[in-house]
C-alpha cells in the first residue's frame, strides 16, 4: 500500500515537473485614470498555451493570441499599477465569461448558415455571399462589420442594453428581440467614409474604390474573452499606379464601444496619400481639432422610413502623435483626415460610436454625446506604457 501512495506522490510530482511555465511582472503606466484600460504584452514564449493575469491578489481574466504572439486584458488603472503574468505550456482550466464576440457567416446553397473564420476571393464578389455581408465583433456596447466589397466601410450597431447579442440577432433584429431591447444597425453609411475606415484618396475625384487587386480575404483573428479581431486584406492593389498589400485590423475590447485599427501597408507606398474620419449625416454639427473629428447627427437606418424612425448617432476618430497628418478636406459626404504611412507601413488610429437609444447614454444631450464620443477617441489613442519589471 504504501509503495502505492509513494507511486502516485511521484506520479503527481512528474506531471508537475514537467509543466513549463514563465513568470513576469509588468508595471503598466497611463495618464489619469482608465477604466477597462486594453493591456498588450507581446512577449509571449513560443510554447505557450494559457496565460493567467494577477494583480492585488485578484486574478483578470486574459487572452492567449498565440497567432499574433500577443496576450490581452482589461484592468481599471490609475496612474499605473503592476501585473503578475505567467504563461503556461498547459491548457487553462478556468474559461472566463467571454464579453466580446466574432463572427462571419458564409451563405450555403440551401439557406443555411456556416460560420467561417477566413474567406477569400479574387474578385468583386463576396458581399451577396456571406451573412451581414462581410465579419462584424461586438462587445456589450456596440457592433460593427466591415463590408466585404470595393468600399470595405465599416457599419454600426448600437446596443440599448450592455449585452452580447449578435450571435442571436445576426445583426438583423427580429421584431420580438427589439421588444426585448435588443439593439440593432443604426446607421447608412452610402457612399461615405463611414466611421474609421481608412479609404485611398484623390483630391478631385474623392475616394477610389478598392476596384483593381489580385485577391481580398477576410479574417476573424480573435473572438474573446477580452478582445475580438477582424482584419481585411487586400492584395496586388493598384493604387496610383503602383501595386500595394494593405491589411486592416479592427480590435474592440471588452467594456469598450471604440474601436482601434492597425493598418499596414507593404510595397511601395511612401509618399502616398490615404484618408479616414467620419461620415456627415442630416443636421451634422461636428468638432474638430487636429487629431480628432467628431460628428452628431441623424438619419434612417434603413430604406424603409415607416418601420425605421431616425436615429442619432455619434461618431468620432483620433489619430495618435505618431500619425502623419496631411490635410483636413473634407467631401461632400464626409469628414476626413488626409494621412500617410510611416516607414513601416503603418496607419493607426482609433473610431468610436455612441447612440442615442443607449441606457447609459440616455440622460446626455446631444452635446454631451459629441463631446463624449470626441473625448471617448482621444483617451483611447493615448499611449498605455507596458514595461517589464521582473
Amino acid at each position: 500500500m504504501r509503495r502505492i501512495v509513494w507511486l502516485v506522490v511521484a506520479l503527481l510530482l512528474s506531471q508537475g515537473a514537467m509543466a513549463k511555465t514563465w513568470k513576469a511582472t509588468y508595471r503598466v503606466s497611463v495618464d489619469g485614470f482608465r477604466r477597462d484600460c486594453p493591456v498588450v504584452i507581446d512577449e509571449v514564449p513560443a510554447w505557450a498555451e494559457s496565460v493567467q493575469v494577477v494583480a492585488d491578489g485578484t486574478s483578470i481574466p486574459a487572452q492567449l493570441d498565440k497567432a499574433l504572439g500577443e496576450a490581452a486584458f482589461v484592468a481599471d488603472i490609475c496612474k499605473e499599477r503592476c501585473f503578475r503574468v505567467t504563461f503556461s505550456d498547459q491548457p487553462s482550466k478556468v474559461q472566463p465569461v467571454s464579453r466580446v464576440n466574432a463572427q462571419m457567416w458564409w451563405k450555403n446553397e440551401d439557406k443555411t448558415l456556416s460560420e467561417r473564420d477566413t474567406l477569400f476571393s479574387f474578385k468583386d464578389d463576396m458581399y451577396r455571399k456571406l451573412h451581414h455581408h462581410g465579419p462584424a465583433i461586438e462587445s456589450e456596447r456596440a457592433a460593427y462589420r466591415v463590408y466585404f466589397d470595393k468600399k470595405q466601410t465599416i457599419d454600426t450597431y448600437g446596443k440599448k442594453q450592455e449585452q452580447l447579442e449578435l450571435r442571436r440577432s445576426m445583426w438583423y433584429s427580429t421584431p420580438e428581440q427589439l421588444a426585448e431591447g435588443f439593439g440593432h444597425d443604426n446607421l447608412r453609411v452610402f457612399g461615405s467614409i463611414g466611421v474609421g475606415v481608412l479609404k485611398g484618396w484623390d483630391a478631385e475625384k474623392g475616394m477610389p474604390h478598392i476596384t483593381d487587386f489580385k485577391r481580398r480575404e477576410a479574417r476573424v483573428v480573435a473572438k474573446g474573452p477580452v478582445r475580438a479581431i477582424m482584419e481585411m486584406r487586400v492584395e496586388g492593389w493598384r493604387y496610383c499606379g503602383r501595386e500595394l498589400n494593405m491589411t486592416s485590423r479592427y480590435i474592440i475590447y471588452a467594456g469598450h464601444s471604440d474601436v482601434v485599427v492597425e493598418n499596414r501597408l507593404e510595397g511601395d507606398f511612401e509618399g502616398l496619400t490615404f484618408v479616414t474620419g467620419v461620415m456627415k449625416m442630416r443636421d451634422t454639427r461636428v468638432l474638430r481639432g487636429q487629431r480628432a473629428v467628431a460628428q452628431i447627427g441623424a438619419d434612417h437606418p434603413e430604406n424603409d422610413y415607416n418601420k425605421w424612425p431616425m436615429e442619432t448617432v455619434a461618431l468620432a476618430v483620433a489619430l495618435p502623435e505618431g500619425v502623419q497628418v496631411l490635410s483636413q478636406q473634407d467631401d461632400k459626404l464626409s469628414y476626413l483626415f488626409q494621412v500617410t504611412p510611416n516607414a513601416k507601413g503603418e496607419i493607426d488610429y482609433v473610431f468610436d460610436m455612441f447612440w442615442r437609444k443607449s441606457s447609459w447614454l440616455a440622460d446626455r444631450s446631444d452635446d454631451e454625446l459629441l463631446s463624449g464620443v470626441m473625448e471617448s477617441v482621444r483617451e483611447a489613442a493615448k499611449e498605455v506604457r507596458v514595461e517589464r519589471i521582473r
